[in-house]
């Protein structure tokens, strides 16, 4: 199974009806655990999003995306993407084994041409057994024929680097099969602590600030 990376992208410079019109929905209809229906509202697919409108596509007779391996790979940044939320600016969700960088810069100079400003973006990030962690930013700007694009710059940590700042806070070693993430332990201040809490803190604090000082 590949691994889940979850991320939450937060977008500054638009007002909720820009935002708003950047995706599009539609109602659907489910099974509930009685095996009842119901509806709700959900995001089309990634590709006939508005905000993907100007990347270059194909789709066959049944109106599926051709090639859609490679086009997600090449366009979403990841082999799939599913967007959980998507509300006041904010995106959340997973993607397969990597970010989808590539998505957030064709959202962010989708929009900027559309309403003609300069807008910036920041994404945190987290494989689902913290192989890796990271803090990405993203701003558009504008070229001598008016034309705006995406510049990304990207601040990402190895899984080994969290790790090793555990081992130091504890004095232990992760890969010891004795080690237990959730096993209270002595740290270097004496005080007893889950390696798991104390590893929350250090990523969420890394989240706020975008850098690693560990």
């Amino acid at each position: 199974m590949a691994n889940h990376v979850y991320f939450n992208i937060s977008v500054e410079g638009l007002n909720d009806e820009q935002w708003s019109s950047l995706f599009k929905t539609e109602e659907r209809t489910n099974k509930d655990y009685e095996g009842k229906d119901y509806t709700f509202t959900d995001l089309v697919e990634i590709e006939h999003q508005p905000f993907m409108e100007n990347v270059d596509k194909e789709f066959d007779d049944d109106n599926f995306l051709m090639n859609a391996y490679n086009w997600y790979c090449d366009n979403v940044g990841a082999k799939w993407c599913h967007i959980e939320e998507w509300e006041s600016n904010m995106i959340t969700g997973y993607s397969a084994w990597t970010t989808p960088y590539e998505m957030v810069n064709n959202l962010m100079e989708y929009a900027s041409n559309k309403y003609q400003i300069e807008l910036s973006a920041k994404m945190t990030y987290e494989d689902e057994f913290r192989n890796f962690i990271g803090v990405d930013y993203f701003e558009t700007y504008e070229d001598e024929d008016g034309k705006y694009y995406s510049a990304h710059d990207e601040n990402y940590v190895d899984g080994n680097d969290l790790n090793r700042v555990v081992e130091e806070h504890f004095n232990c070693d992760v890969s010891n099969e004795d080690f237990d993430w959730w096993d209270e332990r002595e740290n270097q201040y004496g005080e007893m602590q889950e390696p798991s809490e104390f590893a929350d803190d250090v990523v969420y604090e890394f989240f706020e600030t975008g850098e690693w000082t560990r």
